[in-house]
Protein backbone atom coordinates (compact mmCIF):
# COMPACT_ATOMS: atom_id res chain seq x y z
CA UNK A 1 0.00 0.00 0.00
CA UNK A 2 2.95 2.37 0.49
CA UNK A 3 3.83 1.81 -3.14
CA UNK A 4 0.28 2.82 -4.14
CA UNK A 5 0.53 5.97 -2.02
CA UNK A 6 3.84 6.93 -3.62
CA UNK A 7 2.48 6.43 -7.11
CA UNK A 8 -0.59 8.56 -6.30
CA UNK A 9 1.61 11.31 -4.83
CA UNK A 10 3.89 11.34 -7.88
CA UNK A 11 0.87 11.52 -10.19
CA UNK A 12 -0.68 14.44 -8.30
CA UNK A 13 2.60 16.38 -8.16
CA UNK A 14 3.07 15.88 -11.88
CA UNK A 15 -0.47 17.04 -12.54
CA UNK A 16 -0.19 20.27 -10.57
CA UNK A 17 3.26 21.03 -11.90
CA UNK A 18 1.96 20.91 -15.47
CA UNK A 19 -1.15 23.01 -14.77
CA UNK A 20 -0.04 26.07 -16.70
CA UNK A 21 -3.17 26.33 -18.80
CA UNK A 22 -6.86 25.87 -18.14
CA UNK A 23 -8.25 22.38 -17.64
CA UNK A 24 -11.57 20.95 -18.75
CA UNK A 25 -12.63 18.62 -21.55
CA UNK A 26 -15.40 20.22 -23.65
CA UNK A 27 -18.93 19.42 -22.51
CA UNK A 28 -20.70 17.17 -25.03
CA UNK A 29 -17.41 16.04 -26.58
CA UNK A 30 -15.68 12.68 -26.93
CA UNK A 31 -12.35 11.53 -25.59
CA UNK A 32 -9.94 8.59 -25.69
CA UNK A 33 -7.67 7.86 -22.72
CA UNK A 34 -4.73 5.38 -22.96
CA UNK A 35 -3.06 4.69 -19.60
CA UNK A 36 -0.29 2.58 -18.10
CA UNK A 37 -1.39 0.86 -14.89
CA UNK A 38 0.33 -0.49 -11.82
CA UNK A 39 -1.69 -3.40 -10.36
CA UNK A 40 -1.57 -4.88 -6.89
CA UNK A 41 -3.55 -8.08 -7.24
CA UNK A 42 -5.48 -9.86 -4.51
CA UNK A 43 -3.27 -12.19 -2.43
CA UNK A 44 -5.71 -15.01 -3.20
CA UNK A 45 -4.63 -14.99 -6.85
CA UNK A 46 -1.14 -16.18 -5.75
CA UNK A 47 0.42 -13.90 -8.38
CA UNK A 48 2.94 -11.07 -8.42
CA UNK A 49 2.05 -7.40 -8.75
CA UNK A 50 2.85 -5.99 -12.18
CA UNK A 51 1.92 -3.40 -14.78
CA UNK A 52 -0.84 -3.34 -17.39
CA UNK A 53 -2.64 -1.15 -19.88
CA UNK A 54 -6.09 0.47 -20.08
CA UNK A 55 -7.76 2.16 -23.03
CA UNK A 56 -10.98 4.17 -22.46
CA UNK A 57 -13.44 5.77 -24.85
CA UNK A 58 -15.66 8.35 -23.18
CA UNK A 59 -18.31 11.01 -23.73
CA UNK A 60 -18.88 14.19 -21.69
CA UNK A 61 -22.65 14.20 -21.25
CA UNK A 62 -22.80 17.34 -19.08
CA UNK A 63 -20.41 19.79 -17.49
CA UNK A 64 -20.01 17.44 -14.53
CA UNK A 65 -20.63 13.90 -15.78
CA UNK A 66 -18.70 11.66 -18.18
CA UNK A 67 -19.45 8.10 -19.20
CA UNK A 68 -16.80 5.76 -20.57
CA UNK A 69 -16.15 2.25 -21.87
CA UNK A 70 -12.76 0.79 -20.93
CA UNK A 71 -10.67 -2.20 -22.08
CA UNK A 72 -7.88 -3.40 -19.81
CA UNK A 73 -5.22 -6.12 -19.68
CA UNK A 74 -2.31 -7.12 -17.46
CA UNK A 75 -0.02 -10.16 -17.06
CA UNK A 76 1.28 -11.53 -13.72
CA UNK A 77 3.72 -14.28 -12.85
CA UNK A 78 2.07 -16.97 -10.74
CA UNK A 79 3.86 -18.06 -7.61
CA UNK A 80 5.63 -21.36 -8.29
CA UNK A 81 5.74 -20.75 -12.06
CA UNK A 82 3.21 -20.00 -14.77
CA UNK A 83 1.20 -16.89 -15.60
CA UNK A 84 -2.08 -15.20 -14.69
CA UNK A 85 -3.58 -12.86 -17.27
CA UNK A 86 -6.31 -10.39 -16.31
CA UNK A 87 -8.30 -8.76 -19.06
CA UNK A 88 -11.78 -7.43 -19.58
CA UNK A 89 -13.99 -4.39 -20.13
CA UNK A 90 -15.94 -2.02 -17.95
CA UNK A 91 -18.56 0.75 -17.99
CA UNK A 92 -18.18 3.64 -15.57
CA UNK A 93 -19.56 7.08 -14.73
CA UNK A 94 -17.14 9.86 -13.80
CA UNK A 95 -18.15 12.85 -11.67
CA UNK A 96 -15.86 15.69 -12.81
CA UNK A 97 -15.35 18.82 -10.70
CA UNK A 98 -14.58 22.42 -11.81
CA UNK A 99 -14.50 21.54 -15.51
CA UNK A 100 -14.82 25.15 -16.72
CA UNK A 101 -13.52 27.09 -13.73
CA UNK A 102 -10.30 25.47 -12.51
CA UNK A 103 -6.87 24.60 -13.80
CA UNK A 104 -7.23 21.11 -12.36
CA UNK A 105 -10.26 18.77 -12.60
CA UNK A 106 -10.51 16.18 -9.83
CA UNK A 107 -12.94 13.34 -10.56
CA UNK A 108 -14.58 10.35 -8.91
CA UNK A 109 -15.33 7.19 -10.88
CA UNK A 110 -17.56 4.18 -10.22
CA UNK A 111 -19.02 1.42 -12.38
CA UNK A 112 -19.00 -2.29 -13.26
CA UNK A 113 -16.45 -4.45 -15.07
CA UNK A 114 -16.35 -7.96 -16.52
CA UNK A 115 -12.97 -9.52 -15.63
CA UNK A 116 -11.52 -12.72 -17.17
CA UNK A 117 -8.67 -14.35 -15.25
CA UNK A 118 -6.58 -16.93 -17.22
CA UNK A 119 -4.46 -18.66 -14.57
CA UNK A 120 -2.13 -21.65 -14.92
CA UNK A 121 -2.89 -22.33 -11.26
CA UNK A 122 -6.70 -21.92 -11.07
CA UNK A 123 -7.74 -22.19 -14.71
CA UNK A 124 -9.96 -19.76 -16.61
CA UNK A 125 -12.56 -17.77 -14.66
CA UNK A 126 -14.89 -14.83 -15.36
CA UNK A 127 -16.41 -12.56 -12.76
CA UNK A 128 -18.28 -9.26 -12.46
CA UNK A 129 -16.54 -6.60 -10.39
CA UNK A 130 -17.48 -3.22 -8.96
CA UNK A 131 -15.02 -0.47 -9.86
CA UNK A 132 -14.40 2.74 -7.97
CA UNK A 133 -11.68 5.31 -7.54
CA UNK A 134 -10.55 8.93 -7.82
CA UNK A 135 -8.27 10.86 -10.09
CA UNK A 136 -7.27 14.19 -11.56
CA UNK A 137 -7.19 15.73 -15.06
CA UNK A 138 -4.99 18.65 -16.12
CA UNK A 139 -4.67 20.27 -19.56
CA UNK A 140 -1.28 19.93 -21.21
CA UNK A 141 -2.54 21.91 -24.19
CA UNK A 142 -5.92 22.99 -25.48
CA UNK A 143 -7.61 24.68 -28.40
CA UNK A 144 -10.97 25.46 -26.87
CA UNK A 145 -12.35 27.33 -29.84
CA UNK A 146 -12.00 24.04 -31.74
CA UNK A 147 -13.14 21.89 -28.80
CA UNK A 148 -9.82 20.06 -28.44
CA UNK A 149 -7.78 19.27 -25.34
CA UNK A 150 -4.81 17.10 -24.35
CA UNK A 151 -4.89 16.30 -20.65
CA UNK A 152 -2.73 14.47 -18.17
CA UNK A 153 -4.81 11.79 -16.41
CA UNK A 154 -3.77 10.22 -13.10
CA UNK A 155 -6.01 7.99 -11.01
CA UNK A 156 -6.10 5.34 -8.33
CA UNK A 157 -8.85 2.85 -7.56
CA UNK A 158 -9.92 -0.76 -7.13
CA UNK A 159 -11.81 -3.63 -8.77
CA UNK A 160 -13.80 -5.66 -6.25
CA UNK A 161 -15.23 -9.02 -7.35
CA UNK A 162 -18.90 -9.66 -6.65
CA UNK A 163 -18.96 -13.47 -7.00
CA UNK A 164 -18.57 -15.92 -4.10
CA UNK A 165 -17.94 -18.86 -6.40
CA UNK A 166 -14.67 -17.61 -7.90
CA UNK A 167 -11.15 -18.39 -6.75
CA UNK A 168 -10.25 -16.41 -4.78
CA UNK A 169 -13.59 -15.46 -3.20
CA UNK A 170 -14.51 -11.85 -4.14
CA UNK A 171 -10.97 -10.72 -5.02
CA UNK A 172 -9.92 -7.06 -4.69
CA UNK A 173 -7.31 -5.73 -7.13
CA UNK A 174 -5.89 -2.20 -6.68
CA UNK A 175 -5.04 -0.15 -9.77
CA UNK A 176 -3.09 3.09 -10.22
CA UNK A 177 -2.92 4.60 -13.69
CA UNK A 178 -1.10 7.41 -15.46
CA UNK A 179 -1.68 8.51 -19.04
CA UNK A 180 -3.23 11.13 -21.27
CA UNK A 181 -6.76 11.98 -22.33
CA UNK A 182 -7.41 13.35 -25.84
CA UNK A 183 -10.72 15.25 -26.26
CA UNK A 184 -12.52 16.61 -29.29
CA UNK A 185 -15.89 18.11 -30.25
CA UNK A 186 -18.66 19.28 -27.94
CA UNK A 187 -19.40 22.68 -26.48
CA UNK A 188 -16.52 25.09 -26.07
CA UNK A 189 -17.61 27.24 -23.12
CA UNK A 190 -15.17 30.07 -22.31
CA UNK A 191 -13.29 29.64 -19.05
CA UNK A 192 -13.68 31.63 -15.84
CA UNK A 193 -10.34 31.18 -14.07
CA UNK A 194 -11.07 33.28 -10.97
CA UNK A 195 -14.66 32.03 -10.59
CA UNK A 196 -16.24 35.50 -10.62
CA UNK A 197 -18.87 34.63 -13.24
CA UNK A 198 -17.15 36.58 -16.05
CA UNK A 199 -15.44 34.69 -18.90
CA UNK A 200 -11.70 35.15 -19.12
CA UNK A 201 -11.96 36.79 -22.55
CA UNK A 202 -14.15 39.56 -21.05
CA UNK A 203 -12.54 39.79 -17.59
CA UNK A 204 -10.72 43.11 -17.17
CA UNK A 205 -9.75 42.24 -13.59
CA UNK A 206 -8.41 38.65 -13.56
CA UNK A 207 -7.51 37.16 -10.22
CA UNK A 208 -10.41 38.76 -8.33
CA UNK A 209 -10.60 37.15 -4.83
CA UNK A 210 -13.25 34.45 -4.52
CA UNK A 211 -16.65 35.72 -3.40
CA UNK A 212 -16.03 39.35 -4.37
CA UNK A 213 -19.05 40.92 -6.16
CA UNK A 214 -18.04 42.07 -9.65
CA UNK A 215 -19.53 44.04 -12.54
CA UNK A 216 -19.96 42.81 -16.13
CA UNK A 217 -16.26 43.41 -16.81
CA UNK A 218 -15.17 41.25 -13.86
CA UNK A 219 -14.01 44.17 -11.71
CA UNK A 220 -15.01 44.47 -8.04
CA UNK A 221 -18.18 46.41 -7.31
CA UNK A 222 -18.22 49.13 -4.65
CA UNK A 223 -18.67 47.55 -1.23
CA UNK A 224 -21.64 47.91 1.11
CA UNK A 225 -20.15 47.41 4.58
CA UNK A 226 -23.36 47.93 6.55
CA UNK A 227 -25.44 45.76 4.20
CA UNK A 228 -28.20 48.34 3.69
CA UNK A 229 -28.19 48.08 -0.11
CA UNK A 230 -26.39 51.42 -0.60
CA UNK A 231 -22.72 51.15 -1.54
CA UNK A 232 -20.03 52.84 0.52
CA UNK A 233 -19.23 55.41 -2.14
CA UNK A 234 -22.68 57.04 -1.88
CA UNK A 235 -23.72 55.99 1.64
CA UNK A 236 -24.15 59.15 3.72
CA UNK A 237 -25.05 57.17 6.83
CA UNK A 238 -22.50 54.34 7.25
CA UNK A 239 -23.06 51.89 10.05
CA UNK A 240 -26.82 51.61 9.63
CA UNK A 241 -28.23 48.88 11.95
CA UNK A 242 -28.81 45.52 10.26
CA UNK A 243 -32.30 45.22 8.78
CA UNK A 244 -33.11 48.94 8.97
CA UNK A 245 -34.93 50.45 5.99
CA UNK A 246 -32.97 53.23 4.32
CA UNK A 247 -33.40 55.86 1.63
CA UNK A 248 -31.27 56.31 -1.48
CA UNK A 249 -28.55 57.95 0.62
CA UNK A 250 -28.30 54.98 2.97
CA UNK A 251 -29.93 56.85 5.86
CA UNK A 252 -32.68 55.32 7.98
CA UNK A 253 -36.27 56.18 7.15
CA UNK A 254 -38.51 58.29 9.39
CA UNK A 255 -41.86 57.32 7.90
CA UNK A 256 -44.03 59.55 10.08
CA UNK A 257 -41.63 62.52 9.95
CA UNK A 258 -41.44 62.94 13.72
CA UNK A 259 -37.65 63.12 13.84
CA UNK A 260 -37.21 59.60 15.25
CA UNK A 261 -36.01 56.95 12.77
CA UNK A 262 -38.21 53.91 12.24
CA UNK A 263 -35.87 51.45 13.98
CA UNK A 264 -36.20 53.41 17.26
CA UNK A 265 -39.76 54.67 16.80
CA UNK A 266 -42.03 52.88 19.26
CA UNK A 267 -45.04 54.93 18.13
CA UNK A 268 -45.15 54.80 14.30
CA UNK A 269 -47.71 56.87 12.37
CA UNK A 270 -47.51 59.86 14.72
CA UNK A 271 -49.68 62.73 13.31
CA UNK A 272 -47.75 65.27 11.27
CA UNK A 273 -46.39 68.12 13.40
CA UNK A 274 -46.96 66.35 16.72
CA UNK A 275 -44.27 66.76 19.38
CA UNK A 276 -42.69 63.46 20.39
CA UNK A 277 -40.22 62.13 22.95
CA UNK A 278 -37.03 60.17 22.23
CA UNK A 279 -39.12 57.03 21.59
CA UNK A 280 -41.11 58.77 18.86
CA UNK A 281 -44.27 58.85 21.01
CA UNK A 282 -46.48 61.93 21.37
CA UNK A 283 -46.15 64.14 24.41
CA UNK A 284 -48.77 64.73 27.08
CA UNK A 285 -47.34 67.92 28.50
CA UNK A 286 -49.92 68.49 31.23
CA UNK A 287 -50.08 64.80 32.20
CA UNK A 288 -53.85 64.54 31.94
CA UNK A 289 -53.79 61.38 29.84
CA UNK A 290 -54.71 63.18 26.61
CA UNK A 291 -51.96 63.60 23.99
CA UNK A 292 -51.02 67.16 23.10
CA UNK A 293 -52.24 66.77 19.51
CA UNK A 294 -55.75 65.98 20.81
CA UNK A 295 -55.74 68.19 23.92
CA UNK A 296 -58.00 71.21 23.45
CA UNK A 297 -57.35 72.35 27.01
CA UNK A 298 -53.55 72.36 27.52
CA UNK A 299 -52.16 73.12 30.95
CA UNK A 300 -55.03 71.41 32.76
CA UNK A 301 -54.42 71.61 36.54
CA UNK A 302 -52.77 68.48 37.87
CA UNK A 303 -55.28 66.02 39.31
CA UNK A 304 -58.31 67.35 37.38
CA UNK A 305 -60.55 64.82 35.72
CA UNK A 306 -60.68 65.50 31.98
CA UNK A 307 -62.80 64.37 29.06
CA UNK A 308 -61.56 62.93 25.74
CA UNK A 309 -60.54 66.43 24.60
CA UNK A 310 -58.39 67.05 27.65
CA UNK A 311 -60.79 69.55 29.25
CA UNK A 312 -61.66 69.42 32.94
CA UNK A 313 -65.14 68.39 34.06
CA UNK A 314 -66.83 68.38 37.43
CA UNK A 315 -70.62 68.00 37.31
CA UNK A 316 -71.13 66.77 33.77
CA UNK A 317 -69.35 65.54 30.67
CA UNK A 318 -70.67 67.34 27.61
CA UNK A 319 -71.21 65.43 24.38
CA UNK A 320 -71.26 68.12 21.69
CA UNK A 321 -72.07 66.69 18.28
CA UNK A 322 -74.25 63.81 19.43
CA UNK A 323 -77.31 64.15 17.17
CA UNK A 324 -80.29 61.99 16.21
CA UNK A 325 -82.67 61.55 13.32
CA UNK A 326 -85.51 64.08 13.47
CA UNK A 327 -88.13 63.11 16.07
CA UNK A 328 -86.40 59.74 16.54
CA UNK A 329 -83.92 58.11 18.94
CA UNK A 330 -81.61 56.72 16.21
CA UNK A 331 -78.06 58.12 16.31
CA UNK A 332 -76.63 59.77 13.20
CA UNK A 333 -73.16 58.60 12.08
CA UNK A 334 -71.47 61.89 13.03
CA UNK A 335 -72.31 61.15 16.67
CA UNK A 336 -70.13 58.06 16.91
CA UNK A 337 -66.65 59.70 17.24
CA UNK A 338 -67.97 61.81 20.14
CA UNK A 339 -69.40 58.75 21.88
CA UNK A 340 -66.13 56.83 21.36
CA UNK A 341 -64.41 59.67 23.19
CA UNK A 342 -66.91 59.35 26.02
CA UNK A 343 -66.22 55.63 26.24
CA UNK A 344 -62.48 56.38 26.54
CA UNK A 345 -63.13 58.93 29.30
CA UNK A 346 -65.35 56.62 31.36
CA UNK A 347 -62.86 53.77 31.08
CA UNK A 348 -60.16 56.12 32.36
CA UNK A 349 -62.30 56.82 35.44
CA UNK A 350 -64.05 53.51 36.22
CA UNK A 351 -65.28 54.75 39.62
CA UNK A 352 -67.42 57.51 38.10
CA UNK A 353 -71.17 57.13 38.54
CA UNK A 354 -73.05 58.89 35.77
CA UNK A 355 -76.55 59.57 34.57
CA UNK A 356 -77.10 59.80 30.83
CA UNK A 357 -79.41 62.82 30.65
CA UNK A 358 -81.47 63.61 27.52
CA UNK A 359 -82.89 67.09 26.75
CA UNK A 360 -84.98 68.62 23.96
CA UNK A 361 -86.06 72.08 22.85
CA UNK A 362 -89.57 73.41 23.54
CA UNK A 363 -91.21 72.51 20.24
CA UNK A 364 -93.90 69.89 20.65
CA UNK A 365 -95.84 68.88 23.75
CA UNK A 366 -94.17 68.41 27.11
CA UNK A 367 -95.18 64.76 27.24
CA UNK A 368 -93.82 64.08 23.72
CA UNK A 369 -90.51 65.80 24.49
CA UNK A 370 -90.16 63.94 27.77
CA UNK A 371 -90.65 60.59 26.01
CA UNK A 372 -88.29 61.51 23.15
CA UNK A 373 -85.52 62.61 25.51
CA UNK A 374 -85.95 59.43 27.59
CA UNK A 375 -85.56 57.22 24.51
CA UNK A 376 -82.53 59.17 23.27
CA UNK A 377 -80.82 58.92 26.66
CA UNK A 378 -81.45 55.15 26.68
CA UNK A 379 -79.92 54.86 23.17
CA UNK A 380 -76.73 56.58 24.32
CA UNK A 381 -76.59 54.43 27.46
CA UNK A 382 -76.80 51.25 25.39
CA UNK A 383 -74.05 52.47 23.03
CA UNK A 384 -71.75 53.12 25.99
CA UNK A 385 -72.45 49.72 27.52
CA UNK A 386 -71.92 47.97 24.16
CA UNK A 387 -68.57 49.79 23.95
CA UNK A 388 -67.36 48.05 27.11
CA UNK A 389 -68.06 50.75 29.70
CA UNK A 390 -68.45 49.09 33.12
CA UNK A 391 -69.19 52.23 35.16
CA UNK A 392 -72.36 52.51 37.22
CA UNK A 393 -74.75 54.24 34.74
CA UNK A 394 -78.44 55.14 34.50
CA UNK A 395 -80.40 57.12 31.92
CA UNK A 396 -83.15 59.69 32.24
CA UNK A 397 -85.05 62.08 29.98
CA UNK A 398 -85.77 65.66 31.04
CA UNK A 399 -87.60 66.83 27.93
CA UNK A 400 -87.71 70.61 27.60
CA UNK A 401 -87.56 71.35 31.32
CA UNK A 402 -83.86 72.23 31.71
CA UNK A 403 -82.96 74.57 28.85
CA UNK A 404 -79.45 76.05 28.68
CA UNK A 405 -80.37 78.70 26.08
CA UNK A 406 -83.39 80.54 24.75
CA UNK A 407 -85.83 78.49 22.68
CA UNK A 408 -86.73 81.57 20.65
CA UNK A 409 -83.75 81.18 18.26
CA UNK A 410 -82.46 78.31 16.13
CA UNK A 411 -79.09 78.47 17.89
CA UNK A 412 -80.72 78.32 21.28
CA UNK A 413 -82.98 75.42 20.38
CA UNK A 414 -80.01 73.51 18.96
CA UNK A 415 -78.12 73.98 22.25
CA UNK A 416 -81.11 72.70 24.20
CA UNK A 417 -81.30 69.50 22.12
CA UNK A 418 -78.51 67.64 23.87
CA UNK A 419 -77.36 64.56 25.77
CA UNK A 420 -74.89 64.92 28.63
CA UNK A 421 -73.29 62.65 31.20
CA UNK A 422 -74.11 63.93 34.65
CA UNK A 423 -71.52 63.03 37.29
CA UNK A 424 -73.24 61.69 40.40
CA UNK A 425 -70.18 61.30 42.64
Amino acid sequence: MRTIGRLGLVACVAAFASASVHAGAPEGGWYVAPRVNALWVDDGRSADDDVGFTLSLGHSFTENWDGELSLFQSSHETLGGGDTKLRGYGLSANRVFYRNTSRVNPFLTFGLARVKADSDLFGDQEETSATYGAGVLVDLSSSRERGRAVQLRAEIGARRGLSTSSVPDRPVDYVAGLGIQLSWGGKTAPLDSDGDGVNDTLDNCPGTPAGTPVDSSGCPLPQDDDGDGVTNDIDKCPGTPAGARVDANGCELDSDGDGVVDSRDQCPNTPAGAKVDERGCELDSDGDGVLDSQDKCPDTPKGDRVDAQGCSFKEEIKLPGVVFETNKAELLPESLPVLEGAISTLKRYPDLKVEVAGHTDSRGSDAYNLDLSTRRAATVLKYLQDGGVANSMTSRGYGERQPVASNSTDEGRQSNRRVVLRVLN
